[in-house]
């Protein structure tokens, strides 16, 4: 006598399932390839600040040498001019790092809602914002202006901002002398730090404008897999009260 097949248990049914295989494969490379970002966003401001020390420390050094004044110039000219032009390198290279990493960040989110739809009971264990809610945790660390003022490329323009006053300061020294060489320096720190955080700002904007194009193109992709999380106990459609039965006569 033939048995029944019995029905694959829950284990089996997500092994083959295909859709749930990719979606967790591309979560992990998504996390791995953000984990990337920020490990060449943190070694690339890591080796700036230690040139941009280094050179400071040589300036102060060869300033305070013996040398000839023509050479103490040349050399701490030199080392300014490097460390000048590096600066506004890396500075446009962090903010293309942080932009690679909030477009991880927001793929991350898009798969974490695919995940939820898929099992709606474990939704609310889901901490992290999905597109459906915003979440208790932000895995960047936060958003907002506060957030872009002390990011990796805000603070290498400050940096940058700091070692132009001191060149600046430098420059006018041999003119002036006292506090209009303090105020020199102050003022080319303001203007270029105004500038610095400009740029971020304006970068960010442009570039969270671009990933809510792209989310509202496939909006419809991601609602039609999966419609969002309502209410168990509402009812959308309730049944009408039955009408009263006459009494008989």
């Amino acid at each position: 006598m033939a048995h029944p097949t019995p029905a694959p248990d829950p284990a089996r049914r997500a092994t083959d399932d295909i859709e749930l295989t990719v979606a967790l494969a591309e979560y992990a490379k998504l996390g791995e390839a953000r984990r990337a970002i920020s490990d060449q966003a943190h070694n690339r401001y890591n080796f700036f600040l230690v040139i941009a020390t280094g050179v400071a420390a040589v300036s102060a050094g060869v300033l305070g040498s013996g040398i000839d004044a023509n050479v103490r110039i040349g050399a701490v000219a030199a080392l300014a001019l490097l460390v000048l032009l590096m600066g506004p390198t890396v500075f446009l290279r962090q903010l293309r790092f942080s932009n690679a990493g909030r477009n991880y960040a927001v793929a991350e989110e898009a798969m974490r809602t695919y995940l939820a739809r898929r099992a709606p009971q474990l939704a609310p264990y889901v901490l992290l914002p999905t597109l459906d809610d915003a979440g208790l945790l932000q895995p960047s660390g936060g958003r907002g202006r506060g957030r872009q003022a002390v990011g990796l490329a805000a603070t290498i323009g400050l940096v940058n901002s700091t070692l132009l006053a001191a060149a600046g300061a430098l420059a006018v020294s041999g003119v002036l002398d006292g506090w209009p060489v303090v105020l020199v320096a102050l003022a080319l720190f303001a203007a270029s730090a105004a500038v610095h955080l400009w740029w971020v700002d304006r970068t960010v904007r442009h570039d969270a404008a671009e990933r809510e194009r792209l989310l509202a193109a496939r909006a419809l992709d991601v609602l039609d897999l999966f419609p969002p999380l309502t209410s168990a106990t509402a009812d959308p459609d309730p049944a009408p009260d039955p009408a009263p039965v006459a009494p008989a006569a």
